[in-house]
């Protein structure tokens, strides 16, 4: 494996921007191609960006919103009318393996009916994948537990399960943040970082930034970018920047990144 490639897919926070797609990113290897979440738009990206759908061999989601998972089926249908003969691998919170098989039937995305075989695997706390020079790693986040009461008093199964994936890439570190409820979730995780791929919409910026500058992060990519912040990007990196931070990005769709 000589380099990583990654490509923003979508960008966007859960609100439904005209610029950005929901968020998913494109990591490409020697050896091995993987999404890191799937939310709405992401099959419009592959086609905008040119990334063949049949190159991907496998999926791993961070949690259930819609902005990560929502475009998981029409990418599979798409996959599907392309004639796709490989198996793709789906990773996905242990609560959301058998939602997502329910709503494959409902959208009549039958085993026996799709041109290719689909891989369901839960992801818990103790989660690692592994292929050889690639480690994924699976590390719990409480950016669902505000929905404790609700799904108490309404008795739902629900585990409000969340995770940030830590990933080693040939040799390199980097760490996708998913949705957190604040930065104190990538409190040893972070630590350093050859890239840390961090949302911006939940966390205190400033303390987020604190974080980064203590646990010598090389370089940093903010997305999940919301709609108030459009357009003031400029000032976020100027902020960062007088706090010390050195190499921070804003993410946008189409984005390339070399490592």
């Amino acid at each position: 494996m000589n380099h990583v490639r990654i490509t923003v897919l979508g960008s966007s926070s859960g609100m439904p921007s005209l610029s950005r797609f929901c968020s998913s990113l494109f990591f490409q290897t020697e050896d091995f191609n993987f999404l890191l979440d799937c939310g709405e738009g992401t099959s419009f990206s592959l086609l905008k960006y040119k990334i063949d759908p049949d190159l991907i061999d496998a999926v791993f989601i961070s949690h259930a919103h819609a902005d990560h998972l929502g475009g998981l089926f029409l990418m599979i249908q798409m996959m599907h009318l392309l004639k796709r003969k490989t198996s793709l691998e789906i990773y996905l919170p242990e609560e959301t393996v058998r939602v997502v098989e329910i709503c494959l039937d409902a959208f009549y995305l039958f085993p026996d009916k799709i041109s290719f075989p689909l891989n369901l695997q839960p992801v818990t706390d103790n989660f690692k994948f592994e292929r050889e020079g690639i480690t994924i790693q699976a590390h719990s986040n409480r950016h669902l537990m505000g929905n404790q009461k609700t799904v108490k008093t309404m008795k739902l199964p629900n585990r409000m399960q969340c995770f940030c994936y830590g990933l080693k890439l040939d040799g390199k570190k980097i760490v996708y943040s998913g949705d957190i409820e604040s930065e104190d979730d990538l409190i040893g995780i972070i630590d350093d970082a050859d890239l840390l791929i961090t949302e911006c919409f939940h966390p205190n910026l400033d303390k987020l930034i604190s974080l980064i500058l203590g646990k010598r992060v090389k370089s940093t990519l903010l997305t999940h970018i919301p709609a108030e912040m459009e357009g003031g990007e400029k000032l976020i990196l100027t902020q960062a920047r007088k706090m010390g931070l050195e190499n921070p990005r804003i993410a946008y769709d189409g984005l390339v990144i070399e490592i």
